[in-house]
């Protein structure tokens, strides 16, 4: 059984994704564990309100970690879409073959008729 071949910028997509998704994650949840501790030892206002300003601006830094994400991920995927393979690859001599072309200029494999056998 033969695997799919993911492309470069494939990985560099899941990566980028998988990145800003644990960033998101880890910044959400790390700031829940400070807000207690550091909001004890405040004197000028409530506790409550502390904690409730510390939870907006987790929220904030999460929004604009996403909002980095985004930007990368719209990035990156264009970059992938524009360094598709301009081809295919013959089955039989594994020579690139131009789009729209029905048999293979090295070896003479024809795709029609591959496909009318299927």
């Amino acid at each position: 059984m033969k695997r799919p071949h993911w492309r470069k910028m494939t990985w560099v997509v899941i990566l980028w994704s998988t990145l800003i998704l644990v960033w998101a994650i880890a910044g959400g949840s790390s700031a829940a564990t400070h807000t207690k501790a550091e909001c004890a030892h405040e004197t000028l206002v409530s506790v409550k309100a502390c904690e409730e300003a510390a939870n907006v601006g987790t929220g904030l830094g999460v929004a604009v970690i996403l909002a980095i994400g985004f930007v990368g991920f719209v990035f990156f995927s264009l970059i992938w879409f524009m360094t598709r393979p301009k081809g295919r690859e013959c089955p039989v001599c594994g020579e690139n073959v131009k789009r729209g072309r029905t048999a293979c200029s090295d070896c003479g494999h024809d795709f029609a008729a591959a496909l009318a056998v299927i």
